[in-house]
């Protein structure tokens, strides 16, 4: 990988803040903290992008992207964090986009790509089981073949916002008989079919993003299914590897720095700022060096999966611990740098309600201590960091 600065990226940061700054609606920046922008403002910036052809971001050029390599979709994410855009729909553009474009039929493509660029469908994920979870060779919801349809019965669970979605795209096991891997097929259904359930989990920060998902006789077309019967697995594999660059969720990480860095000169212990007290500052200075390096990784993940080098899975592995790791330890400072108004859980609505006058800091504050135990899970979906690190392992005493 080359590491020499690109003349021309400096002028590629500077045409993305032109462009944010001209076609950014005000009412859609300064997202407060979240993994995820509402559907509304998810759905409008998306049309924006589109409309301007910067819809698909980490899209190729030949299947409706910009084509933009590693770096200057870095600058994009950098450059969207900092005016607090809506994430677009990780799950259509960073999962499911790329199996497509590399797997996919051309007729599924025309099906469902547009309808992605316009913001029109949102998906969800049916990977993780009851007992299948990390060990996605173990699931057990299976579709069997009945003339031009699958019936498909079974329980998906930690489906992150099944309940906002149009679409799900799902792991099934059409051969119990043969070998894990080698009996599961990529379905993609629509959520309104009869026989789908979803049942809300709510998490210990409060929030409903989770769910568990039942199919109970839900007729799925074969023309749905992605690649032949039984050859899932080499999709999922390949998803896998975008999903741990996900997982990392670079631009949450920058926001958060962001925010730090705000809180170091604005919050006070006694008379002297954050940033001025010395352990302070020497933590914010290690998270900023953590993360510059996990930006450099990213980079070399995707450089990695354009040669098809036999150490990308392994590479995407170590982004998703050091990612998440990160993520748990910023949110924790985050927190910490709050003080006393850190404990607080704000809910705006409910305040207003009663006649609450805002707490000191609420703004800012706002979205930290829900952030902050959402991210305790970060370490858990996307497969484990103990899993990760014994494919680590595996792979390098392989290679």
């Amino acid at each position: 990988m080359n590491f020499q600065p690109d003349a021309g990226l400096q002028a590629f940061r500077a045409e993305v803040r032109a462009f944010l700054l001209e076609y950014l609606p005000a009412s859609l920046r300064g997202q407060t903290l979240g993994v995820r922008s509402s559907c509304d403002a998810m759905a409008r910036w998306q049309r924006i992008l589109n409309d301007h052809g910067w819809g698909a971001p980490s899209w190729t050029s030949e299947h409706g992207g910009t084509g933009w390599d590693a770096a200057q979709l870095q600058v994009f994410d950098e450059e969207c964090a900092a005016l607090g855009a809506p994430k677009q729909d990780v799950f259509a553009h960073r999962l499911l986009g790329p199996v497509m474009n590399a797997f996919a039929s051309s007729e599924q493509r025309a099906e469902h790509m547009p309808a992605i660029l316009r913001g029109e469908r949102f998906w969800c994920q049916g990977f993780s089981e009851p007992g299948a979870g990390s060990d996605l060779a173990s699931l057990r919801t299976q579709a069997v073949r009945d003339g031009d349809y699958y019936v498909v019965n079974g329980q998906k669970t930690w489906t992150s916002y099944a309940h906002e979605a149009d679409w799900i795209f799902l792991l099934v096991r059409t051969d119990p008989a043969a070998k894990k891997q080698a009996g599961i097929s990529f379905l993609l259904v629509d959520m309104k079919t009869p026989g789908i359930t979803v049942r809300p989990i709510i998490t210990i920060d409060g929030c409903h993003h989770l769910n568990e998902t039942y199919f109970d006789n839900v007729r799925v077309p074969v023309g749905n299914r992605i690649g032949a019967e039984g050859d899932g697995w080499k999709a999922t594999k390949f998803l896998l590897n975008n999903e741990h660059a996900a997982t990392a969720d670079l631009p949450s990480l920058l926001r958060y720095m962001q925010v730090l860095k705000r809180l170091a000169t604005s919050q006070f212990v006694g008379s002297v700022a954050l940033a001025q007290r010395p352990e302070f500052a020497l933590r914010l200075a290690q998270m900023e060096g953590e993360l510059r390096a996990l930006e450099v990784m990213v980079h070399r993940v995707a450089e990695l999966e354009r040669e098809q080098s036999p150490v990308t899975h392994v590479m995407g592995s170590l982004l998703k611990i050091r990612g998440t790791d990160l993520q748990q330890r910023m949110t924790g400072l985050l927190v910490e740098s709050l003080g006393d108004y850190g404990a607080v859980a704000y809910l705006p609505a409910h305040d207003h309600a009663v006649g609450m006058e805002p707490l000191p800091w609420q703004q800012m504050a706002q979205g930290i201590a829900t952030e902050m135990f959402f991210r305790r899970a970060s370490t858990i979906y996307g497969g484990t960091s103990e899993v990760q690190r014994g494919i680590v392992a595996k792979l390098m005493f392989q290679l």
